[in-house]
């Protein structure tokens, strides 16, 4: 089964979802990979994604990834921004290596940090990584919930074309707190496969010498493209070089 082209998982951001993702997916499956991106149950509009961590958004993860990976499917991981996180736990057990140890086929064969956060310290959270709750977003209740500033001209953050922000920002949804305040337990540095971080050098949400420095840490390959934290927004060719370079690892 190792013949076909691999699974390619795409774990989306913060107060985003799938949808959000199109650029990427599409192309992709039009190559003719097999595209698991399931909504983490982090995010969402209600009070079901209270407490919820990257731990559960690992959960979700594997219930869509575990059928191919017993076919003995291999697959490529990409995490974008807060799905960095999700993306070095989801490989903890799933590699090919430890499963063919445990008697299973299929397995993880390389994880992509797209200006991701490649977390390098047991016990850090991205709460603690900011020091203080950034103005794009404030708590209510168990959320933490977008700003007015977080898609105007003044943040800079999205990037996004004018004709596009106003529908974006009603697709938008609210984020469980208790996701950026959990320490993690898996981290970038933990991961064993090869690693790729694509860094977006102008990117104002997440420094490109952060990302930079978290790429160092975690020995991972460093890819870089001009381009601000949301390059599948900002227009058809920015993420085409993200396909282009998914591509890649996939056929390593």
């Amino acid at each position: 089964m190792a013949s076909q082209k691999p699974v390619i998982v795409i774990i989306h951001g913060a107060f985003f979802s799938p949808v959000h993702y199109r650029r990427l997916i599409e192309p992709l499956r039009a190559q003719g990979y097999v595209v698991v991106s399931p909504p983490m149950p982090t995010t969402g509009l209600d009070d079901t994604v209270a407490g919820k961590t990257y731990v559960d958004d690992v959960k979700r993860l594997l219930e869509g990834l575990t059928p191919f990976l017993d076919e003995g499917r291999e697959a490529v991981v990409i995490g974008h921004s807060q799905g960095g996180i999700a993306a070095s736990a989801l490989t903890e057990g799933q590699t090919i290596e430890e499963r063919k140890a445990r008697g299973l086929k299929g397995g993880i064969k390389a994880v992509i940090y797209l200006t991701a956060l490649a977390i390098p310290i047991k016990g850090a959270s991205l709460a603690g990584m900011l020091g203080e709750t950034p103005p794009i977003y404030r708590v209510e209740g168990p959320f933490y919930v977008l700003t007015e500033l977080a898609l105007s001209s003044e943040s800079n953050d999205m990037r996004v074309p004018k004709d596009e922000q106003t529908a974006l920002s009603k697709s938008l949804v609210h984020q469980s707190k208790a996701s950026l305040e959990a320490p993690v337990q898996f981290t970038a540095v933990d991961v064993t496969v090869p690693k790729t971080y694509i860094v977006c050098t102008e990117d104002p949400s997440l420094p490109p010498s952060l990302q930079e420095s978290m790429a160092q840490a975690a020995s991972a390959k460093v890819v870089k493209i001009e381009a601000g934290h949301f390059p599948f927004l900002e227009s058809a060719e920015k993420a085409t070089e993200v396909v282009d370079i998914i591509v890649d690892v996939a056929g390593q």
